[in-house]
């Protein structure tokens, strides 16, 4: 089996992740090992990308 690699900008991987989610909820499909690890490991892209975009919204004040 190959491998292949694919370059995806964020926004790309958070669509990706929404259409994983909706074809979760509306059909009842199974992923074997493989594809569980993909969807988790784009899952974790996706949180990272999330959070990025809380902690640039945040501003830190130095109350010492």
């Amino acid at each position: 089996m190959k491998n292949h690699q694919v370059k995806l900008n964020d926004k790309q991987v958070e669509f990706l992740v929404k259409c994983i989610d909706i074809t979760q909820e509306t059909q009842s499909i199974k992923p074997d090992k493989s594809e569980a690890e993909v969807i988790r490991k784009l899952t974790n892209i996706q949180q990272d990308i999330e959070d990025d975009k809380v902690s640039g919204d945040l501003i830190f004040f130095d109350l010492n």
